[in-house]
């Protein structure tokens, strides 16, 4: 051991954690209960607990420690292997999502404007039509299951976003959820290798990667080849960026982008718009408070780009609903060298780090009653009591999702939307139960009553 590693590892102090089992660790409860019990260790081990789930596990609850590896010491952690490794990139591709240290800052630099304010907003109409388009279908006193239809919507509109409202979108919308489906089958798998078993959803992916990887590069081809663009779209603006030196993105970097925003464009929307729905009808009272506010924002009207940042009140409710049902639930680190946390355990290299939105956004330290649905706690003087990290929906530092604007634009206008003309209840006798797997989901859907305002 060199002698920085053992400063770093001598009078450290050591995190505790749950007794586990020979050889198994604490994976059998981790997998019975992942969200209980990553909650009960953090309730009774505090900040740092130390698990054996596969390799050496930490578990951090302290909104320093996670700055710390999020932001202070970025460049000492990476992704788990699952993303970033060979059969990882196979998978998910190797664009922004699953690149490191310098590649990641050069061509998150080069994809940056894409996704700021402005260049978001081009997309508005995208989602004003896809919206509407669902909101037709719902026949006032009927019933819909929010989660999957929400999440249809947030697909149908970054399909519409990547490739214009004028493609046809049934065939590949099949296909990317079937992808969603085996990604999900491969995580989920305890064998080495699921994607080779003769399993019915590995036949299918292949079959969906066909039309996925036909229609990428077909729209790749379309773009570079117009001589002018009629509609604006992800794959043209991918397709005229330059970098700093005059070099373009390759057909191949451009696949990976697009590959990876076919996933991670429509599933966190479509969950927070699913819970978001599910959370007002259970609190018929914050859900008046939201009317009253787009009356008298918007009247009787559409909202408008310029309306977005005047819906105060729908934003602290879709935060709350953030906290209560993060979409990322977790996020998973490697150490890649030996470090020390800032509460003062050391984190040896090669160690698994977890850092849960889940279980800090329902903090009590930060959080009091955190079973409670509170928007006011976004107003602005409770967001500047609380640590920077208590709170981290879309990540942080160079890794901060890079879509964050687009989402919140998305989401906040399409509550605008729903909530103008409808309100909903949730089915009696219906329990909602929680399925973490890539994103939360409800395990059985949320079915929901459509009643108009």
């Amino acid at each position: 051991m060199s002698a920085t590693s053992t400063d770093l590892t001598s009078s450290a102090p050591r995190p505790a954690g749950p007794p586990g089992l020979p050889l198994l660790g604490h994976l059998p409860w981790f997998l019975a209960d992942k969200l209980g019990f990553l909650s009960s260790c953090a309730a009774r081990y505090g900040d740092v607990v130390k698990l054996r789930i596969g390799e050496p596990t930490y578990l951090l609850t302290n909104p320093a420690d996670i700055q710390h590896v999020l932001i202070d010491k970025a460049l000492s952690y990476t992704k788990t292997p699952r993303l970033t490794s060979a059969r990882g990139k196979r998978l998910s591709g190797s664009g922004l999502q699953t690149s490191f240290g310098s590649e990641h800052l050069r061509r998150r630099r080069l994809l940056q404007p894409l996704f700021q304010r402005r260049s978001v907003e081009t997309f508005y109409p995208v989602m004003l039509q896809k919206t509407g388009r669902w909101m037709a279908r719902w026949a006032a006193g009927g019933a819909i299951d929010a989660a999957s239809e929400m999440e249809s919507l947030a697909l149908s509109i970054i399909v519409g976003a990547l490739f214009g409202t004028g493609f046809d979108e049934t065939e590949l919308v099949r296909a990317i959820t079937v992808r969603r489906r085996y990604i999900e089958y491969v995580y989920a798998s305890l064998f080495p290798f699921p994607e080779y078993l003769p399993a019915g959803i590995v036949f299918k992916y292949r079959r969906a990667m066909e039309v996925i990887e036909r229609t990428i590069r077909n729209q790749i081809a379309a773009c570079k080849a117009a001589a002018s663009k009629d509609e604006e779209s992800l794959t043209s603006m991918f397709s005229q960026l330059a970098y700093p030196d005059g070099s373009r993105m390759t057909t191949a970097q451009i696949r990976d982008e697009i590959l990876s925003l076919m996933s991670t464009g429509y599933e966190t929307i479509g969950d927070a718009l699913g819970w978001t729905l599910y959370l007002l009808a259970e609190h018929p009272h914050i859900d008046q408070t939201v009317s009253d506010e787009l009356r008298q924002v918007l009247g009787e009207r559409l909202p408008q780009v310029e309306d977005i940042p005047k819906l105060v009140y729908t934003r602290k409710v879709l935060e709350e609903s953030m906290r209560l049902y993060p979409p990322t639930w977790i996020f998973v680190r490697m150490a890649l060298r030996d470090d020390r946390l800032p509460s003062g355990p050391a984190i040896p290299r090669g160690s698994k780090l977890y850092l849960c939105q889940y279980v800090m956004h329902r903090d009590p330290r930060y959080f009091p009653e955190p079973e409670r649905f509170d928007p006011e706690r976004f107003s602005e003087a409770a967001r500047a009591a609380r640590p920077r990290f208590a709170y981290f929906p879309f990540g942080g530092g160079s890794r901060t999702c890079i879509g964050e604007q687009f989402a919140l634009l998305e989401i906040v206008s399409i509550l605008a939307m729903v909530l103008s003309r409808f309100r909903f209840q949730v089915e009696p006798g219906r329990k909602i139960s929680l399925r973490p797997t890539i994103t939360l989901r409800p395990k059985h859907g949320i079915p929901l009553r459509i009643r108009p305002r």
